[in-house]
This record gives structure tokens, C-alpha cells and sequence, in this order.
């Protein structure tokens, strides 16, 4: 496998990683968080069981990286292509 090849994999499991701190129930900003947040806005709570906003400011930078680790993917991949 060369290098370009070698790269675009690790780049690919990058994002995987990434998705998946997003989903994970055990992650500090995986969807579970964000459920128990909606749950308590639903149930007229107070108070948030989480910080919303680092919440969220935290999973939009995970989403922004997986957003330029795909277009770096795509640059590879239509380079590797020629």
C-alpha cells in the first residue's frame, strides 16, 4: 500500500473515531448528554443536567474536524485517482 493510500486510511478512522465520540453514551459529548439535556428541557427542568453551551460548542469542533478530515479525504482520493 503506498503512502497516499496509508494516509487516507488513518484519516478515515480519524473520522470513524470522531463519529463515534459523538454517539458514544460514555463520551463528555456524546449523544447521551445531549438526550438528557432535551429530556430536562421537556420535563420543564430549571437546570440542565450538562453545560449546554460546552456541550455544544464541544461537539461542533469534534464535527468541524470531521468535516475538513472528509475534504482532505476527497483531495487524496481524487489525487490518487490520477
Amino acid at each position: 500500500m503506498d503512502e497516499q493510500k496509508i494516509e487516507i486510511q488513518k484519516k478515515k478512522q480519524e473520522i470513524i473515531n470522531l463519529e463515534a465520540s459523538l454517539a458514544s453514551n460514555t463520551s463528555e459529548i456524546g449523544d447521551y448528554r445531549i438526550i438528557k439535556c432535551y429530556e430536562a428541557t421537556l420535563s420543564g427542568a430549571k437546570t440542565m443536567p450538562y453545560d449546554t453551551s460546552t456541550l455544544l460548542a464541544e461537539r461542533q469542533k469534534v464535527r468541524d474536524k470531521i468535516n475538513a478530515l472528509e475534504a482532505e479525504v476527497e483531495k487524496l482520493e481524487a489525487a490518487n485517482a490520477q
